[in-house]
């Protein structure tokens, strides 16, 4: 079967070679043994071009190119650099050596690179033998575009032999073999050894890694030993992680051994992996094999097959006109890795390539198939389900622009497997009538695996409705995701969480920020398999921070164990979980569970969990008494008080408190009613980062715009703004100060709304103050307002002393802030304080001036006594109480 000619492998590899900056020109045999000697004495990084044909016959001897040495030899000499053939050949070459791992080259390691020539002649080597390369390691090693018909003859008396048509042996690191031929002859006699067509032997560690893909063998291997082991593609993969794809072996192996394969020898260990591989023979592995490979087995073809062009096209991977093999239907007999004449199917066939039904297939170099073309609705195929990444593009800012629930599927696909770091917007609400089914970032085994989403993906408030997941790995919108941002939308629907870990929005996030999401999803958690599962979050993996989110769905498990909540199933390292609310019910019917209203468990004295809100209840379904559940943390390990702070839940929410392992309660406080949260005032406790529309929201929500403010203690407080008018929501009651007849007592005239520019006085407790466009008032308010900050010295400040009522007093230094009022009296600096009281059925503030009648006045103090004067302190005169 081997009648094509090397001449022709040398024309068509010609097409893949580019010349090097820096590199060393060879054309002629000296020139190569000069360029050996220099890379042996140390510059092993030396790159090389051949710029002709090389003949070797007249060259006395050989030193191998990275020459290990003899025996006892070292890894000093080795070979790094770049040795590109562009498509010359080397003929004639005759050696014989007793080096260790020889070849053209010996030893290529570490980067090094060996490429694009043929070659022919006849080594005669003692020992572990070698190939065209002798032993590869190191990552990464690259040997491509190579075709030998070397002779490679073994004489040495050990049982190491290990020679290989292109490759002797791969050792450690990653070695690549691709688009290279054999067909040569090895004859190692009677001696035992490991031999192959490709490569001989992969060593015995997961660190050997061998890809090997689109080479052939179609040469000789000859041994009468019943011991050794002889492959035409490998002779011995000793453990090693090897893959083999696009491979044919059609050469013959004769041996006295049953550890004859035509692809592998013996195949130790589980790390070998076959795709779409093809051989002409018997026995794909030999029988000596201890492991099964990976994978589709290799298939057994026939000469008509190969002749017909049917074996090019399924190595092509059934691609039309494919460019990795090539085959003239009228000259050759099989197909190449080199060559120019594509192959194709031709017949009627369907957009996957599969024939029409009732139409035969033939083969051809030229395409005369009738093919119909991919429909791509919606980004898949109809017909095939082939996968179109152009169907969407990117906005000139860089984000996938998502308004459907195909575009929502097509992006999970596209960010899988074409890009983990896509970055997507929502343009509008998606509401789903097809189940969920694969989950942005895969979601397939650990934390920051290689589907993991890395991307941004802002949902720009809009709502997903209708994400139903009935089963995933991930039972989630997005499963895996790593260092990625998750924010800005709400969603809706039902979860059956079947899978393995997973939650209702992000399955498995690590060093990632979830934020403003807000989940309404049902979700139900059956007794089978191993779950963290939450409403927002299932297993945070450390370094996180889930913040401003929300669950208002329901959670229901019947688990028997692990961890569940409203929020986060599970936290660890770093992890933060703040300004964050339940809303939902979490039913658990185990007492082996852990169920909180926030976060299940909390196993890391390094996490967070602040400002956060429960009023859903914690539920046990059943008998029993449960050892972890409560309304915030259903338990803690490694627990850290500091970093748990903040958080409140509705009094009677929680089936039990949180525990530690040890069965102590962390959160001992924190219960409100339903008043508290009504009033504004958990708003106000819980931070600037909540809100609640009062007279209106029963209870407060994370990165809500409307923000709850608060009097202070005093229940008095002022305010000005020249920029705004303001509505206000709560109990406050907002107030201008006008004179009345007895100035400078002052009557307090309550007003509605507050415009702009209008200084009040402000009494209630926790309000809403709500930017509105008001018309100015008319009405004479002595109260001035501060725009920027003001000197209070003679001015009057709204405080509240110790032991002392709140009211205005005579300021003798200080500031007076921006945004506050103040009174200001001229010509009655005698005036200490002005208090609030009632004036003639008015609320008013009063006064009194030391200098004023108090002759004829009665005196009292604070304690109903009467004086004679007046007192340092509180007096009372004329039933007004008087600062002196």
């Amino acid at each position: 079967m081997k009648t094509k000619l090397l001449l022709l492998l040398a024309m068509s590899i010609g097409l893949v070679s580019s010349a090097w900056a820096e590199d060393v020109e060879i054309s002629n045999a000296d020139e190569l043994a000069a360029f050996a000697e220099r890379v042996n004495g140390g510059e092993f990084d030396l790159n090389a071009v051949l710029t002709d044909d090389i003949d070797m016959s007249e060259l006395d001897g050989w030193t191998a190119i990275g020459d290990w040495g003899g025996v006892s030899g070292t890894f000093e000499a080795r070979y790094t650099g770049h040795f590109d053939g562009q498509g010359h050949s080397i003929t004639g070459f005759k050696f014989t050596s007793t080096h260790n791992y020889y070849g053209i080259f010996g030893v290529v390691a570490a980067g090094g690179i060996v490429e694009n020539f043929t070659v022919s002649g006849k080594m005669t080597l003692d020992y572990k033998t070698g190939g065209v390369v002798g032993y590869t390691k190191e990552t990464t090693a690259t040997v491509r575009n190579i075709h030998s018909d070397m002779e490679i003859v073994c004489t040495g008396v050990t049982s190491a032999q290990r020679p290989g048509g292109i490759v002797g042996s791969a050792v450690n690191g990653t070695t690549v073999v691709e688009n290279c031929t054999f067909s040569g002859i090895i004859n190692v006699g009677g001696r035992t050894g490991n031999i192959g067509g490709i490569v001989g032997y992969v060593n015995n560690n997961a660190a050997a890694i061998v890809n090997i893909t689109n080479c052939l063998f179609y040469g000789e291997i000859k041994n009468g030993n019943a011991n050794g082991q002889c492959g035409g593609i490998i002779g011995y993969n000793n453990g090693g992680t090897v893959t083999v794809k696009n491979c044919l072996s059609i050469g013959t192996i004769t041996t006295g051994s049953g550890n004859d394969g035509m692809f592998i020898g013996q195949l130790n260990g589980s790390n070998t992996t076959f795709t779409n591989n093809y051989y002409v023979g018997d026995n794909v592995n030999g029988t000596g094999s201890g492991k099964s490979a990976k994978g589709s087995a290799p298939v057994k073809v026939t000469e008509t097959q190969l002749a017909s062009g049917e074996v090019c096209f399924l190595l092509n991977e059934s691609v039309n006109g494919g460019t990795n093999w090539f085959q003239s239907l009228i000259d050759d007999e099989y197909p190449t890795p080199y060559g120019s004449d594509k192959v194709y199917a031709n017949g009627s066939f369907n957009c996957d390539m599969t024939p029409k039904e009732g139409v035969p297939v033939t083969y051809g170099n030229t395409d005369e198939a009738n093919i119909d073309p991919h429909n791509f609705s919606d980004g898949f195929c109809t017909v095939c389900g082939a996968f179109n990444e152009s169907w969407l593009t990117a906005n000139g800012e860089g984000y996938y622009e998502i308004g459907t629930p195909a575009q929502l599927k097509w992006f999970a696909v596209y960010a899988n497997t074409i890009d983990h770091a896509a970055n997507a917007i929502l343009v509008d609400d998606i509401t789903f009538t097809e189940a969920w089914t694969t989950p942005i970032g895969g979601g397939s085994g650990s934390a920051g695996g290689a589907t993991a989403y890395t991307g941004t993906f802002d949902g720009q408030g809009y709502s997903i409705t209708g994400f139903n997941v009935e089963n995933n790995t991930r039972p989630a919108l997005f499963g895996d995701v790593t260092g990625a941002t998750i924010k800005n939308f709400s969603i809706s629907g039902t979860i059956t969480a079947t899978g393995g870990y997973g939650g209702g929005v992000v399955g498995w996030p690590t060093n990632s920020t979830i934020e403003n999401v807000y989940s309404a999803l049902v979700i139900d958690v059956p007794n089978t398999g191993t779950h963290h599962v939450g409403g927002v979050v299932g297993s945070a993996r450390g370094g996180n921070t889930i913040s401003s989110c929300s669950f208002s769905g329901s959670l229901t498990v019947a688990s028997s164990t692990d961890n569940f909540a409203g929020i986060a199933g599970y936290i660890t390292n770093g992890d933060k979980v703040i300004n964050c609310a339940n809303y939902a019910d979490v039913t658990f019917s185990a007492a082996g569970c852990a169920a909180g209203g926030i976060v299940g468990y909390v196993n890391s004295q390094s996490a967070y969990v602040q400002n956060s809100l429960t009023t859903g209840k914690i539920l046990l379904d059943g008998d029993g008494s449960p050892k972890y559940g409560a309304a915030i943390l259903g338990r803690t390990k490694g627990y850290a008080a500091e970093k748990v702070t903040n958080n409140y839940w509705l009094e009677g929410s929680a089936y039990a408190a949180s525990k530690k392992d040890d069965g102590s309660d962390p959160l001992a406080t924190g219960s409100v009613t339903v008043e508290q949260l009504s009033s504004g005032e958990v708003a106000y406790k819980l931070g600037e980062d909540w809100g609640q529309l009062l007279d209106a929201d029963s209870y407060p929500t994370p990165s809500y715009d409307v923000k709850v403010n608060y009097v202070g203690e005093a229940g008095y407080a002022t305010m000005y703004d020249e920029t705004s008018g303001y509505e206000f929501n709560g109990d406050v009651e907002a107030y201008v100060a006008v004179p009345n007849k007895n100035y400078p007592n002052l009557i307090l005239t309550k007003i509605d709304n507050v415009p702009a520019s209008t200084p009040v006085i402000l009494k209630g407790t926790y309000y809403n103050k709500v930017e509105a466009d008001l018309k100015s008032i008319d009405i004479d308010n002595v109260l001035k307002g501060a725009a920027t900050d003001v000197e209070a010295e003679g001015k009057y400040i709204l405080a509240k002393p110790a032991e002392k009522e709140v009211g205005f007093y005579l300021a003798e230094t200080g500031t007076i802030k921006a945004g506050k009022a103040y009174i200001e009296l001229d010509g009655n600096a005698s005036v200490k304080a002005l208090f609030f009281a009632e004036e003639d059925g008015e609320t008013a503030i009063n006064n009194v001036n030391v200098n004023d009648n108090v002759n004829n006045a009665a005196i009292y103090n604070i304690a109903g006594q009467r004086i004679s004067k007046l007192q340092k302190g509180i007096n009372i005169i004329n039933g007004r109480k008087v600062l002196y």
